[in-house]
């Protein structure tokens, strides 16, 4: 019995760490990082605790099985308490990234762009650098500085244009 409540806290525990790094079995999502607390994200750290502690105390120790069980069921709910808590914090705690208005901003090509093909560039923002598609009606090259024109679509698509800007003339 002690083996096989080894065997189920392993087991708990391979979801628990596929849960943190992310996989997928065919038509099942192991991906928990992004989808909030939901039932796997608790279950897992509950069997892990369950049957680990029940496992090590009944194969390496000559207690009560009842004991036992209920000092692996205890853990479980400890470990499934404290997922719960730390989940439910980081999903209340998510904000969104307020948006930037792009119109205007100076862009460096990070990848050229040509008629026709989409490119990419790095807009300094307040928020940091941000990597934008671009687009734009001649060529630019690597490094080449531009700004953005207008906004093609929803995908944030930017037109770039090189925009001259005239000398002072004091």
């Amino acid at each position: 019995m002690g083996l096989v409540l080894l065997v189920i806290g392993l087991v708990g525990l391979t979801f628990s760490v596929l849960s943190i790094i992310g996989f997928d079995i065919g038509e099942v999502d192991i991906d928990l990082g992004d989808s909030g607390v939901g039932l796997l994200s608790v279950l897992s750290p509950f069997v892990t605790g369950f049957g680990v502690i029940g496992g090590v105390l009944l194969t390496f120790t000559s207690a009560n099985p009842l004991v036992v069980l209920g000092a692996g069921l205890a853990t479980g709910l400890v470990f499934a308490v404290a997922s719960f808590a730390v989940l439910g914090y980081l999903v209340g705690a998510e904000e969104e990234l307020p948006s930037v208005d792009m119109l205007g901003r100076e862009v460096r090509i990070v990848e050229p762009v040509t008629p026709g093909r989409i490119g990419s560039g790095e807009v300094q923002t307040p928020l940091g650098a941000r990597r934008v598609s671009v687009t734009a009606r001649e060529s630019f090259g690597h490094n080449d500085v531009v700004n953005i024109v207008a906004r093609v679509d929803e995908r944030d698509l930017y037109l770039v244009e090189r925009i001259f800007e005239l000398p002072d003339s004091t």
